[in-house]
């Protein structure tokens, strides 16, 4: 499950060490599609809620009977491998068994053994995808679906917007001055206490050359959507 970061709404300054930001969740995260194939499972009306159950499912019929076989495969190979073994065990040191004899029998087992490793690799890749293909969500929001049931998707296509509701962030973009005494500076939040500084950029962004970005967090229940007056008193 491939997630990437959206963009959050940025604040510049209003005065010096005013600035104005929107309160977002704490992460939001756009989630794509790793396996191809059609959507068999999937209900529009998970929008809008936070779940804790698998909301995608991708047909892996195919990869079920696969696996399937392929276990059933590696027990009677390991069964084998056991018989194998026992058979070795009982002759590799006995002196009145050839040379010639003692290697066939610890190269049948070495082979058996081969088999029953290429065997793991290939159960678990069918695993691994199968995984890919039941997209679930627990305690995060399902802010947006963009699949429909029956939908053929592709690796990379967009499937759902997600969101952490279990916090809040402000992403502001400050100025030098602010950002040279942010280490000593009270920050303060409009009507809201518990905001901490998660992160503060030592250089310039690529994008705003003269400001420098901070994200605020808060953890717990936010007024998400509100714009509120953020504060950077220096000493």
């Amino acid at each position: 499950m491939k997630r990437f970061l959206l963009p959050l709404l940025i604040a510049f300054p209003l005065a010096a060490g005013t600035y104005k930001a929107k309160i977002e969740p704490y992460d939001s995260v756009t989630v794509s599609a790793e396996a191809s194939g059609r959507i068999v499972s999937l209900d529009q009306r998970d929008e809008l809620k936070t779940l804790d159950k698998v909301v995608i499912e991708i047909d892996h019929a195919l990869e079920d009977i696969r696996l399937a076989n392929d276990r059933n495969k590696l027990k009677l190979l390991q069964e084998q491998i056991a018989v194998k073994q026992s058979q070795y065990d009982s002759i590799k040191d006995l002196s009145s068994q050839n040379r010639f004899t003692k290697e066939q029998y610890k190269t049948e087992l070495l082979a058996l053994q081969m088999q029953a490793d290429d065997l793991k690799s290939t159960i678990a890749q069918l695993e691994d995808t199968v995984e890919k293909k039941r997209i679930a969500l627990h305690g995060r929001y399902l802010k947006t679906l963009y699949v429909r049931e029956g939908e053929y998707v592709a690796p990379g296509t967009k499937l759902m917007k997600v969101e952490d509701h279990e916090g809040g962030r402000l992403t502001l973009y400050i100025d030098a001055e602010d950002r040279a005494a942010l280490d000593t500076a009270a920050v303060k939040v409009e009507g809201s206490e518990g905001w901490h500084i998660e992160k503060a950029a030592a250089s310039t962004d690529e994008t705003y050359v003269s400001y420098y970005r901070v994200d605020l967090v808060k953890h717990g229940k936010v007024p998400f959507g509100r714009v509120v007056t953020v504060t950077i008193s220096r000493p």
